[in-house]
């Protein structure tokens, strides 16, 4: 790999490596300005901020219209100049939120970040601190990235390991060439650089592809110094990116001591990226790439999009209109399809599949989730798999094999399907479920394995089972009954 660079090869057990037809090209195009944004008033980590802004106000790309400093949260930025029209509630999988509509005035120049600076080295940690904050960056973390203000749960001092998520093994993905092409490559380095110098105590580890790892391998050469940070080579295979399974792989045993666990923060190659615009160039969080996916578009590319942008101006243009299709955001193993095309692109969208809806029934298909074919060795079609019907467990072991997390999936479906919940569920790991629904994929029976896991959870939750518990479940005292009906 090269002289005094660390690295560490790695995978999970179980998991899946997907081909789906319909994976973005390294191609970048920026889609025009939207008439009109929505800005969510929620976004990534974090609670809902208060807006900053009434009806009829004009206000600047860049400027902060939310915010609240009392609680865990990061600013909310206008995207576009233009005119506040109205604040509105949009329903979204979290439930319901607030949101401003700004109806935008077709200029393109945004408001930068006061004190940032090129030669970033020469800033102070509270500077860089503040950039942070300020530009919004901060919620793109499953805990937030740590800073001085009320960003995450811990401080940035606090943090002892940065692991930075490049491995592209989701169904659909960022292609990180495209992340990384041209200049941005440096920049990468460069965010890498600014967040290990607000995290002095933490180790770098960058977990990348293994097909990836020679491009990587370049970037980091290029600094002259490879031994900051250790290299990190893992197969692509889904949920290898998991934070959870990302942690344990990386960590080994350390990861399972929660307090060991609290003081890991994980990041994306474009939050890294993102780092570095806000840092260096002051810019605000008001614009994100978005991989479009799936046989659904008449092109597969990355779009970089205004955030707030309506899905409608997205689809309109490139979306294929000859047949129905389903718009799923982000996983679409995990995610739900998004119906009103008027709900806004957010600061957590990376990519948007477009999948038929294929209701036509087939004695052949091998799952109750999106995918409908199964099968490694092929490029593998993709439709929202309505067609099939429910059928008995023939005991394949299809789940258990891409199991990530190694528990039995079958047979926790079975005793969840029974009503069975007692604590031999917890001592069959049903707390270890990550709800990758890798399960619910394989099976040939067209079984909602997944769904009767979390399920089981939840019930076992409301039953007075602690989802952690604080001692060995053998010995933990049992709770009323041990059924529940």
């Amino acid at each position: 790999m090269g002289e005094g660079v660390k690295v560490i090869n790695k995978t999970i057990h179980g998991g899946y490596h997907f081909n789906l037809e319909g994976k973005p090209q390294d191609r970048l195009i920026e889609l025009g300005l939207p008439s009109e944004v929505v800005i969510p008033l929620k976004q990534g980590f974090g609670r809902e901020v208060k807006s900053l802004v009434k009806a009829g106000e004009e206000v600047k790309a860049g400027q902060i219209i939310g915010r609240d400093d009392l609680g865990i949260s990061s600013p909310v930025h206008a995207s576009v100049n233009g005119t506040v029209e109205s604040l509105v509630k949009l329903e979204s999988s979290q439930g319901s939120i607030n949101a401003v509509v700004i109806k935008a005035d077709g200029t393109i120049d945004w408001q930068p970040l006061a004190g940032h600076n090129r030669d970033w080295q020469q800033l102070s940690v509270d500077k860089i601190e503040s950039l942070l904050y300020s530009s919004g960056v901060t919620s793109l973390s499953g805990k937030g990235i740590p800073t001085r203000f009320k960003t995450s749960f811990i401080s940035n001092r606090e943090v002892e390991e940065l692991i930075v998520q490049g491995i592209e093994d989701d169904p659909y993905h960022l292609s990180l060439a495209a992340l990384l092409a041209g200049e941005r490559g440096d920049h990468f380095i460069e965010g890498i650089r600014i967040l290990q110098k607000i995290m002095p105590q933490a180790n770098i580890h960058l977990a990348v592809n293994s097909e990836r790892q020679q491009m990587v391998k370049e970037l980091v050469l290029r600094t002259g110094d490879p031994e900051w940070l250790a290299l990190c080579s893992l197969h692509p295979k889904y949920p290898q990116g998991n934070e959870q399974l990302l942690t344990r792989t990386i960590l080994g045993d350390r990861a399972k001591n929660s307090a060991d666990a609290k003081k890991v923060v994980v990041l994306s190659v474009a939050t890294i990226l993102k780092v570095h615009d806000a840092v260096v160039e002051g810019k605000p969080l008001i614009e994100c790439m978005v991989a479009l996916c799936g046989p659904g578009w008449k092109e597969n590319f990355h779009l970089k999009v205004r955030i707030g942008t309506p899905l409608k101006a997205i689809s309109s243009t490139y979306l294929q209109q000859a047949a129905n299709y389903r718009l799923i955001p982000n996983n679409i193993l995990t995610n739900r399809a998004i119906t009103d095309l008027s709900f806004p692109v957010d600061r957590s969208f990376t990519t948007l599949a477009a999948v038929s809806e294929n209701k036509a029934k087939k004695s052949r298909s091998y799952s109750r989730t999106f995918l409908a074919a199964f099968n490694p060795l092929t490029e593998q079609g993709c439709d929202a798999n309505n067609h099939g019907e429910l059928r008995p467990c023939i005991f394949c072991g299809n789940c258990e094999e891409v199991c990530p997390v190694g528990i039995i999936p079958h047979l926790l479906d079975k005793h969840v399907k029974r009503n069975l919940i007692s604590k031999e569920l917890i001592r069959y790991d049903i707390f270890e479920c990550i709800e990758c629904n890798l399960c619910s994929f394989v099976c040939p029976s067209k079984i909602p394995v997944a769904r009767h896991i979390k399920l089981g959870c939840q019930k076992l939750i409301d039953y007075g089972y602690k989802q952690q518990p604080a001692v060995d479940p053998e010995e933990e005292e049992l709770v009323g009954d041990y059924y529940v009906g």
